[in-house]
C-alpha cells in the first residue's frame, strides 16, 4: 500500500524514521504540526536534533483545522488517535495552563490505549504522569486528563468542568445525547487560546456505535434533526462541524497485511472499517440503498412525467408528506419530501398547497395512510365542530381527497426491496432528489425489527419510510423498461434481414 499526500498526491517517502511528502511545501506543512527535540549548545543550537512526531499530511490536516468541532473519522488503522493524543501534546507544550480531557467509553479501553502509551511517552515530552490520577502534567500548568464514560456519575464529572479541548476517543461508541452534551463543555476565556482559535471538540471514531448516525448528521450530512434538537435551527453553523476522513491509505507506517486481516469481516464491518463507510451497520433493513448510487437530481423533468403525492400523518409525531415523479423511461424518482409536526389539518393544507406551488406541477392523485380515515374526532381540542369527522374527510373539505393507502408492512417494504434494485439500464429503478434528506436519513437509518426481520423497527423513526411505501404499494401505472439487446446480436438481426429481406 504506498501511502499519498493529501495535498499533491505524491507517494511520501521514508528517510529511515519518518515519513514525509517530496513536495517541498507540503513537507514544511508537516514540519510545523511535528514535535522535535533541538540542540541547547554549539553551532547547531536551536536546530532539530531529532523527530519524536511527525504527522502524515492527513494528520497535518486534522491538528490544523479552524473548526471548533471536528470529526477525525473513517476507516481502521490511520492512526487517528496517535494523531488526537499528539495534538493535545503539541499544544500543551505550547500554550500555558492549557486543559484538555482525553476519553474512552469505557476504563478498560482507557487503560489499554492512551494511559499506557502517555506513560512511555512523558518523558519525551517533557512531561510528568501520574498514573494514579489518570494525568498528564508539564512544568508550564498544562495538562491532560483522561477519563471515561462508562457511568452516570463519570459522565456527570465532566459535564460540571470546563476544558480547552475534549477529545471522545471512539466516540461513536458514546452514547448521543451524553456525547452532545459534553461538546458544550468545550470552552475558554483563556487569552492563549483564543488567539488559536478558541476551544476544541474533537471526536476520534470508527463508524459503528450509538452515536454513528448523530456524527453523521452533524459532521458530514449537514442536516442535524432541528425536531429533536429545535434551537439548531437558528444556531447551527455547518463550518463549524467538519469532517476529516481517515482513510488506510493515509498510513504509510501500517502493516502491510492489515487490509487482508479485514477480510474476515462481515460485510457490513468490512465497510466500516476498510472503506470508513457511515451509511452501513449491522441490522441494516435497506442495506442495497447507497447514497452514491441512488440520491442523485436529475434536473429539470419537463412535462412529460406524471406527479404523486403520498401522506403519513402526525401531529404529536412527526408527519411527512413525499412528491413523486414516474419518468418517461417507468424509473419513480422523489422530488421532494416535507416533515412537519403539531399541525393542524388546515394549516397542513395550505403548508402543503405552498409547497406543492415551489415546484409547479399538478399530482394524479394524493394517497395516505388509511387511518386517517378512522372517526377518532382527535383533530385538535381548538376544533369542537370536527368531532367525528376524519383526518381524511377534514383533508377533502379542504380540496384534498386522500386515497386510501395499502397499510400491508410486508408488500410494502418488497416493493420498496424491489425498486432499489437496477433497471436494465444498470440504474436503480428509484431515485431520490439530494433534498429529501429527511426520507434519505430514514432510509440509511432503519433497522430490522428484533423479533421480526422482515419488518422494520417502529421504534425508529420510520414517517417518510411509512409515507414512501404507501405511495410504492397504489400501484401507479408505469412504462416497461426493455433491456437493450447487445449489439453482437444486432448486428445478427440486421445480417438476418438483408439475407432473406424478399425485396
Amino acid at each position: 500500500m504506498n501511502a499519498r499526500c493529501c495535498w499533491c498526491q505524491q507517494c511520501l517517502r521514508w528517510d529511515g524514521a519518518h515519513w514525509w511528502c517530496p513536495t517541498p511545501s507540503c513537507a514544511i506543512r508537516q514540519w510545523d504540526h511535528g514535535i522535535a527535540t533541538s540542540y541547547t549548545t554549539g553551532p547547531q543550537k536551536g536546530q532539530v536534533k531529532s523527530w519524536l512526531y511527525v504527522p502524515t499530511p492527513k494528520q497535518v490536516e486534522f491538528d490544523a483545522c479552524p473548526a471548533k468541532y471536528v470529526l477525525y473519522g473513517g476507516a481502521a488503522g490511520p492512526g487517528k488517535s496517535h494523531a488526537a493524543r499528539w495534538a493535545l501534546y503539541r499544544r500543551c507544550m505550547r500554550l500555558a495552563n492549557f486543559e484538555a480531557l482525553l476519553l474512552r467509553r469505557t476504563f478498560p479501553e482507557l487503560e489499554k490505549t492512551h494511559l499506557r502509551r502517555m506513560a512511555q511517552e512523558a518523558d519525551l515530552v517533557g512531561a510528568e504522569f501520574i498514573e494514579s490520577k489518570r494525568l498528564m502534567r508539564w512544568p508550564n500548568g498544562s495538562l491532560i486528563e483522561c477519563g471515561h464514560m462508562e457511568d452516570a456519575e463519570a459522565v456527570q464529572k465532566y459535564l460540571s468542568t470546563e476544558y480547552d479541548c475534549i477529545v471522545p476517543d471512539e466516540g461513536a461508541t458514546f452514547q448521543p445525547l451524553p456525547l452532545l452534551e459534553l461538546s458544550t463543555r468545550a470552552r475558554t476565556s483563556k487569552p492563549q487560546v483564543l488567539e488559536q482559535g478558541g476551544s476544541r471538540f474533537w471526536v476520534v471514531s470508527n463508524p459503528g456505535g450509538a452515536s454513528s448516525s448523530v456524527l453523521l448528521d452533524f459532521f458530514i450530512d449537514h442536516t442535524p434533526d432541528c425536531d429533536q434538537f429545535p434551537n439548531l435551527q437558528a444556531e447551527y453553523q455547518p463550518d463549524q462541524w467538519q469532517y476529516i476522513p481517515a482513510l488506510l491509505d493515509d498510513n504509510p507506517y501500517l502493516d502491510p497485511t492489515y487490509e487482508r486481516q479485514l477480510s474476515v469481516l462481515p460485510k457490513w464491518r468490512y465497510e466500516q472499517l476498510r472503506h470508513g463507510d457511515w451509511r452501513v451497520f449491522v441490522g441494516q433493513f435497506f442495506g442495497q440503498f447507497n447514497e452514491r448510487r441512488h440520491v442523485k437530481d436529475l434536473g429539470d423533468l419537463g412535462a412529460e412525467c406524471r406527479w404523486f403525492l403520498s401522506l403519513d400523518w402526525g401531529f404529536n409525531q412527526p408527519g411527512c408528506w413525499g412528491l413523486y415523479a414516474i419518468l418517461p423511461d417507468g424509473r419513480l424518482y422523489k422530488r421532494a419530501d416535507r416533515k412537519f409536526s403539531g399541525e393542524s389539518v388546515q394549516d397542513n393544507v395550505s403548508a402543503l398547497k405552498r409547497w406543492l406551488a415551489s415546484f409547479d406541477v399538478k399530482p394524479s392523485y394524493y394517497v395516505a395512510d388509511p387511518s386517517v380515515y378512522i372517526r377518532s374526532g382527535n383533530v385538535g381540542a381548538h376544533q369542537s365542530r370536527l368531532v367525528g369527522q376524519s383526518i381524511g374527510e377534514t383533508f377533502a373539505l379542504r380540496g384534498i381527497t386522500l386515497l386510501r393507502g395499502e397499510n400491508d408492512r410486508y408488500s410494502g417494504w418488497q416493493r420498496l426491496h424491489d425498486l432499489l434494485r437496477d433497471a436494465p439500464d444498470g440504474d436503480p429503478w428509484l431515485i431520490f432528489h439530494p433534498s429529501c434528506t429527511y426520507t434519505i436519513r430514514s432510509m440509511a437509518g432503519a433497522v430490522s425489527d428484533k423479533k421480526d426481520p422482515d419488518d422494520v423497527d417502529t421504534t425508529s423513526d420510520d414517517h417518510a419510510l411509512d409515507e414512501t411505501r404507501y405511495f410504492l404499494s397504489s400501484r401507479p401505472a408505469l412504462p416497461v423498461m426493455q433491456a437493450k439487446p447487445p449489439q453482437d446480436v444486432l448486428a445478427l438481426v440486421a445480417q438476418a434481414r438483408q439475407r432473406y429481406n424478399p425485396l
